[in-house]
């Protein structure tokens, strides 16, 4: 009887001081109950962004070779054209936009608020070096207005079977 007490007082030892740990950590604020800010799963998709909610016409390039290899063009193209039916896509991106194009730009942060934290990471770079890394395959998304696509001559891009074109 006294080995079953001696166990019971040190089990009871053991969580009185892993609570009065946690309650200090807890009152110093290095631990959360998860009431606070969410996750970057659910700060994703807490964000209801639909393509009338952005302004204007924009193109989103996207580098068909790359991601037919890991298999998520399709995926990809439902996620830049607002599908209902997307799949969670595991896989990271780097999206382009050319410098000076505001409307591109503010279109590329829309599309990333949509994604978990840190699944698309997004560079700007002058409009013709762009361009000129696009038509060599050197991109993975590339998102411009429709103005900036225009004036970069963007449409020699469209019609290539290694380039997916999503116009919106």
């Amino acid at each position: 009887m006294k080995t079953v007490l001696r166990y019971a007082l040190r089990l009871l030892s053991v969580l009185l001081t892993a609570a009065a740990v946690f309650g200090l950590l807890y009152a110093g604020g290095a631990v959360s109950l998860g009431q606070g800010s969410a996750d970057a799963v659910s700060a994703a998709t807490a964000q209801n962004i639909s393509a009338e909610d952005m302004n204007g016409k924009w193109v989103v390039l996207l580098n068909r070779t790359l991601h037919d290899r890991a298999g998520t063009s399709n995926d990809w193209k439902r996620f830049f054209s607002f599908d209902e039916n997307v799949p969670l896509i595991m896989e990271d991106i780097t999206c382009k936009v050319a410098q000076f194009d505001a409307q591109g730009l503010d279109t590329a942060r829309q599309y990333q608020a949509r994604l978990p934290e840190n699944q698309m990471t997004i560079r700007e770079e002058p409009g013709v070096m762009l361009l000129s890394k696009a038509e060599l395959g050197h991109f993975d998304v590339i998102i411009l207005s429709e103005a900036a696509a225009n004036a970069y001559a963007a449409q020699t891009l469209y019609d290539r079977a290694d380039v997916l074109t999503i116009r919106l």
